[in-house]
């Protein structure tokens, strides 16, 4: 007489346990690749973010000066470069300004210096009343 220790049960072949681990390994690959990729975007991001903050604070300046007193000029914040153009607008002398503010930075990437990006950003500044 045979005994069955457990009927109706059947173990896993060899050709099964090797497919899936050789998923499990392609799903893992994957998933550390996208981390890389997510990780670089969002350094990415942050240099945005510090060239804009950088516009902002020199559209601010720009917006403390007075009127006549505003020029054109360049400058380098934070290691962003900044270039800006003040030109009148309005029908009255002085009644506001067109600035036109250029930044550029270095994204950062691996084993060289990156890949180089432009942001423009254009704004009217109200001239101060006397």
């Amino acid at each position: 007489m045979r005994l069955h220790l457990h009927p109706g049960r059947h173990a896993f072949t060899l050709l099964e346990v090797l497919v899936a681990l050789i998923v499990l390994a392609v799903g893992i690959l994957g998933l550390s690749a996208s981390s890389a990729l997510v990780s670089r975007l969002v350094g990415d991001a942050s240099r945005l973010t510090i060239a804009a903050t950088v516009a902002t604070a020199r559209l601010e300046q720009l917006r403390g000066s007075s009127c006549p007193g505003a020029a054109a000029g360049t400058a380098i914040t934070r290691g962003i470069e900044e270039r800006w153009a003040v030109a009148p607008m309005g029908q009255g002398p002085g009644s506001a300004l067109e600035v036109q503010l250029t930044v550029t930075y270095r994204l950062r990437t691996r084993g060289s210096a990156g890949a180089e990006r432009v942001q423009r950003f254009r704004g009217a500044i109200p001239c101060k009343r006397a």
